[in-house]
């Protein structure tokens, strides 16, 4: 799983700069603080609440180039899950020691190279689901973006910043690399958990298990539920890892008999 894990984190770092590129071409912090200050001028002091409710209204961030940015995310997360899950089935057949010894694939070196373009030519039910949520998605991460520009521009009208100033520290949320890394590991999580749920479904596994990554106390009570019908949610609600951002849960195949499995299933 840890190697797993790995790669997740490996191509998720890859794509963090994207989602950087596309947040700073997504919201113009300079134009966001003045017309904050156009709107509260001769005003001490507003509550953080009151802030980020004006943040939600008037800032119009450019979310095309979010959704856009997510789309490459997902196809290399769904070719990593489709991957993972095919290993992970052979290892649970096979009764393997450990994941990596299945097969030849290298996770510190695997790359999903042309078989992510390839799936979004004729994207397959899980990762169209992920296409056709993706702006659904953005909404999300993008008010959460704006509730913190909106408790930056509250401190700032009480400590009496310039505009000047106020746009840095804005900028600085904008351009968050953290944040980035954040979603674009958790979202590749997203991808890699919806691909290999859909990969055992097919290959007729009938049950799964959580399996919590390092640091994910949250999921332990998912996992000491585990195992669970392929169509059942965890207690978090969920039917697959991510159940926070920056989950890096994974999910498993519980195989008690083998026999309707299908075993041919290509490297």
């Amino acid at each position: 799983m840890k190697a797993i894990e790995g790669a997740v984190i490996r191509l998720a770092s890859k794509h963090a700069d994207r989602i950087q590129r596309a947040f700073k071409k997504a919201i113009d912090s300079d134009e966001i603080v003045a017309a904050w200050f156009q709107t509260y001028v001769g005003v001490d002091s507003v509550t953080p609440a009151q802030a980020r409710d004006w943040v939600q209204i008037h800032a119009h961030p450019k979310k095309q180039l979010l959704v856009t940015a997510l789309t490459p995310i997902y196809a290399d997360g769904y070719v990593l899950g489709q991957t993972a899950a095919k290993v992970r089935i052979k290892a649970e057949l096979n009764k393997a020691v450990t994941e990596p010894k299945v097969g030849v694939v290298d996770w510190e070196t695997w790359k999903p190279g042309n078989q992510a373009a390839a799936a979004l030519i004729r994207p397959k039910a899980g990762l169209q689901g992920l296409l056709d949520r993706r702006g659904i998605t953005i909404d999300g991460i993008t008010s959460t973006k704006l509730n913190r520009i909106g408790t930056v521009l509250a401190q700032a009208l009480e400590t009496g910043v310039t505009p000047r100033q106020v746009s840095i520290l804005v900028d600085q949320v904008v351009n968050d690399p953290e944040q980035a890394l954040i979603i674009a590991q958790t979202e590749m999580s997203r991808a890699v958990s919806v691909a290999s749920r859909e990969l055992y479904a097919d290959s007729n596994v009938e049950m799964v298990e959580w399996l919590v990554a390092a640091g994910c106390d949250d999921c332990q009570e998912n996992a000491d539920a585990s195992p669970i019908g392929i169509d059942d949610e965890f207690p978090s609600g969920d039917t697959e890892p991510p159940a926070h951002p920056n989950c890096m849960c994974s999910l498993a195949p519980y195989i008690v008999v083998s026999d309707n499995i299908d075993e041919n299933v290509e490297e």
